[in-house]
């Protein structure tokens, strides 16, 4: 239970950080005063005589002296501590960063003359200096768990218990930060910006009467203007005409740019709402509440959109982020066993590419998964989250590190499409070409055939296929002439290595093909 209050001087972190240790029971500190300690000297004086340079040395070091007390506390921060990409990162790893924000003109009130802020003798006033600094730092202080302004009646505290209590998973993307809330009964608290012109709710026929049709009442009965819309369900449509009637809902009704996007469904729904989103007047904000363990884990996080052609699966989409992301795990309770199945393999892809140690929790939690466990399940769903949050911050547009996210859907989304719609499930595909992914590693001379028993067993456990030898054919490699993932002529397939070890391996179709067909691996 460690908070970090962050935002610009003036802000009250000093003051809040009493407050809050105070009425948590823990000790209260203050990066600047401990600067001065260990410094022998104010911090306005260490900036005259030492430079800002000297300066923020001094406050990495301090900085990692206190992170590495074994105690809970709360810290207040210098103004410009999480400008320092390490030291932010470090911050949002060891506990709850809380960035604090008022107007410009209170901030000006608050500080005053700036007379002991040495970085506001830098412009010609201090409105002028201290608006450069906000814009400056934007970026910084809008990765955090919380974005609290101080001018608010309503009490930080119970907003912080909460927050402790189940933590927000941060996708960290400078101003275009979201959060991904996960926990039970989430969806009362679903709340589009307080400045949104209207509210377009997106749902599908079996999600609607289930969970939207709350959420669009309650909204009603707060004075919001809310339009609906309700497409067919099912991964059949996906398409372009889906879309289009989200559009044609959206401005028939004249919603115009300020309007927000609730996307209330599994990954068929959030992937078609936020491609609408992301192009309707060139792009409103979106929000998603996944419905499906499936969309949890995967589709509802990471800014991809999209639809399907008749050539295959989300080959037409945009990256678009959303806002906020609610994962109510109390929807899982009416997912057939088959769809929760399918959002297991993707948990099974995330911990394969995470860590020895993510894996191992999941053999652990194998059976209490495969019966739906509530409490296992949010583990599961919390670990896939943080991993992908850290891979898009790294690489949100797939130039890089992201590709690893692929691993199994190359050929997972060749067995897919080759069953036919609704046929094959999406996960239970990737199933399929997770093991296939292993088999093509051997063939080249690499992996081992133990970390294929492994994984197969775990998939199995969960209730997964694992028969993708009896499924493959030409029919399902047709579909890698159609890969996303191609580069010049040859795709960027993803060999799954041991736990954490995944590759990229650009490798030409007829090749892959050849692999594939090798009995048993090399």
């Amino acid at each position: 239970m460690r908070i970090f209050l962050s935002g610009p001087m003036g802000a009250g972190k000093s003051t809040t950080a009493l407050r809050l240790a105070q009425a948590l029971g823990l000790p209260a500190l203050d990066l600047d005063a401990q600067i001065e300690v260990r410094g022998g000297a104010t911090v306005a004086a260490i900036f005259r005589d030492r430079g800002e340079a000297a300066f923020r040395e001094l406050e990495r070091e301090v900085l990692g002296q206190i992170l590495a007390r074994s105690d809970d506390f709360v810290l207040a921060l210098g103004g410009g501590t999480v400008v320092d990409r390490a030291s932010r990162a470090r911050l949002l790893e060891d506990g709850l960063v809380v960035t604090l924000h008022a107007s410009l003109d209170a901030l000006c009130r608050r500080v005053g003359a700036g007379a002991e802020r040495p970085l506001l003798a830098r412009g010609p006033d201090v409105a002028t200096r201290l608006g450069e600094l906000l814009h400056q730092r934007a970026a910084a202080y809008a990765e955090c768990h919380l974005f609290w302004d101080t001018e608010q009646e309503e009490a930080l505290l119970p907003v912080i218990v909460a927050c402790l209590v189940s933590p927000p998973i941060l996708v960290p993307l400078g101003e275009r930060s979201y959060r991904v809330r996960v926990g039970a009964g989430l969806l009362a608290s679903m709340e589009p910006p307080a400045d949104a012109s209207g509210v377009l709710v997106v749902s599908d026929d079996n999600v609607h009467g289930l969970w939207a049709a709350e959420v669009v009442r309650r909204l009603d009965d707060a004075g919001r203007r809310v339009v609906q819309v309700v497409l067919p369900a099912g991964e059949a449509h996906k398409t372009l005409a889906q879309v289009e009637a989200i559009w044609q809902q959206a401005l028939d009704a004249r919603l115009d740019r300020d309007a927000f996007v609730w996307a209330i469904g599994g990954g068929v729904v959030t992937d078609m709402a936020a491609f609408a989103a992301s192009t309707l007047m060139r792009g409103v904000r979106v929000g998603l509440a996944p419905t499906s363990l499936l969309a949890m884990v995967d589709a509802a996080v990471g800014g991809k959109t999209g639809f399907d052609m008749r050539q295959g699966k989300n080959l037409v989409g945009t990256f678009w982020q959303p806002v906020e992301v609610v994962a109510d795990l109390r929807t899982l309770s009416t997912l057939p066993v088959l769809e929760r199945q399918s959002g297991l393999a993707e948990v099974v892809k995330s911990a394969w590419l995470d860590s020895e140690q993510a894996v191992v929790a999941l053999e652990r939690d194998a059976d209490a998964l495969a019966a739906g466990d509530l409490a296992a399940l949010e583990s599961a769903v919390r670990r896939s989250v943080a991993l992908k949050a850290r891979i898009v911050s790294q690489d949100e547009r797939e130039a890089g590190s992201r590709a690893l996210l692929n691993l199994g859907h190359t050929l997972g989304h060749g067995f897919e499409a080759a069953a036919g719609l609704g046929a094959l499930g999406h996960g239970q595909a990737v199933a399929l070409g997770m093991l296939a992914a292993c088999r093509v590693e051997r063939a080249l001379g690499e992996g081992e055939r133990d970390t294929e028993h492994r994984l197969a067993h775990l998939l199995q456990r969960l209730g997964l296929p694992t028969n993708w030898e009896e499924r493959l054919d030409a029919h399902v490699l047709s579909f890698l002439d159609v890969d996303k993932k191609r580069r010049g002529g040859r795709t960027r397939f993803i060999l799954p290595g041991s736990p954490g070890r995944a590759r990229v391996h650009p490798i030409e179709a007829s090749a892959l093909a050849q692999a594939l067909r090798t009995p048993g691996g090399a």
